[in-house]
């Protein structure tokens, strides 16, 4: 993405992070506007190109570290590893620079790349072992806006889809994983274009502002991930000492 230079002294200076998904971003924004936005160059990248990606970013715009006034974090559910380093980034810059946290959940930063048509909207993730992370949004008739009515939460998607208004859009990246299930829910199910199930930072920026204009911030302790699930390496090592306990 382009980066723009703007200059606007009353405005802050804001860093959003997007790390839940495959593939990360960073974006930074004076204010409501956005100046530029960085993809991660490959899945996964999330601890090797995310700091960089802050640096390079910021250098751009002729911002030092301590220009930073706002930083805003999508803190999940998705990938483990990848939230959890944002998180840790998110706070250390509170620390050292007193910048503001603000926390939105990855499934409202999806669920708002919706097309304006979509009146019914679920967002999955895939969970393994045959779950989704999903959450379930509806428009609101009078002002146009998707509001989420149900979730984040860890769930069988055929039980969760079925359950659902209908006509109902699905978007997220666990729809690839989980097709057998969303075909034998029951109702008329549509997909979301694929080009609009990543999460992207420049979306983090857009809610994390409209957050910050209600005084929406969070505390740096309180910034925390949203996992639903323990992380499949404990869940295997608390098995292993239940049995070893026994």
């Amino acid at each position: 993405m382009e980066v723009q230079t703007i200059s606007d002294e009353s405005a802050p200076r804001i860093v959003a992070i997007e790390t839940s998904s495959r593939i990360g971003s960073v974006a930074v924004a004076c204010g409501q506007r956005l100046l530029g936005q960085r993809q991660f160059s490959k899945a996964m990248r999330h601890a090797v190109e995310l700091m960089p990606a802050i640096r390079d970013l910021t250098r751009e715009q002729g911002w030092k570290p301590g220009d930073i006034q706002h930083v805003y974090v999508s803190v999940g559910p998705g990938s483990f590893t990848g939230i959890r380093i944002a998180v840790t980034i998110a706070r250390a810059l509170q620390q050292a620079l007193g910048c503001k946290l603000i926390s939105v959940p990855t499934v409202d930063v999806l669920a708002a790349n919706a097309p304006a048509h979509v009146m019914h909207l679920a967002v999955l993730l895939d969970a393994k072992r045959g779950q989704v992370y999903a959450a379930r949004y509806q428009r609101h008739a009078d002002f146009g806006v998707l509001h989420r009515t149900q979730g984040p939460l860890l769930t069988d998607p055929c039980a969760f889809l079925s359950q659902a208004p209908h006509p109902l859009y699905i978007l997220g990246e666990g729809i690839d994983y989980h097709r057998d299930a969303i075909a034998g829910s029951e109702g008329e199910t549509m997909e979301v274009d694929r080009s609009l199930w990543q999460p992207q930072a420049a979306m983090v920026h857009k809610l994390g502002w409209a957050l910050a204009q209600s005084g929406t911030f969070t505390e740096g302790d309180q910034l925390l991930p949203i996992y639903l699930r323990k992380a499949e390496a404990e869940e295997v090592w608390e098995k292993k000492h239940q049995a070893t306990a026994l």
